[in-house]
C-alpha cells in the first residue's frame, strides 16, 4: 500500500513509524512544506504520562526518543521581572 502523510510534525512522523512497523511492505512518504533544517525556535513538551505510554507501547521508539531529549523535572515561569521555578513536573 502507498501511504502519503501530509505534515512532518510529531503526529505525522510517529504515524509513519507506526504504520511501517505494522506492515514494513507499505510505501510510506512524509511530505513537509519546510526544509529539514527549518526550525522556528519552539519545542514540544511531552508529559510524564505521555512518555510512560510511549515506553509501554513502543519501547524501541521511546529509547531513541529519550536519547535526543532534554529531560526536566521542573518548569521556570518568568513574569514581571520575577522568576519562579516549579518542581515536580517531569517533562521531555
Amino acid at each position: 500500500m502507498k501511504i502519503n502523510i501530509i505534515g512532518g510534525g510529531p503526529a505525522g512522523l510517529y504515524f509513519a513509524i507506526l504504520i511501517k512497523k505494522l506492515n514494513p511492505q507499505h510505501a510510506v512518504t512524509v511530505v513537509e512544506r519546510d526544509s529539514p533544517n527549518a526550525t522556528f525556535g519552539w519545542g514540544i513538551v511531552f508529559s510524564e504520562t505521555t512518555l510512560d505510554n510511549l515506553a509501554q507501547h513502543d519501547r524501541e521508539t521511546y529509547d531513541e526518543f529519550v536519547k535526543a531529549c532534554q529531560m526536566r523535572d521542573y518548569v521556570v515561569v518568568q513574569h514581571k521581572g520575577e522568576t519562579l521555578r516549579i518542581a515536580g513536573n517531569p517533562i521531555a
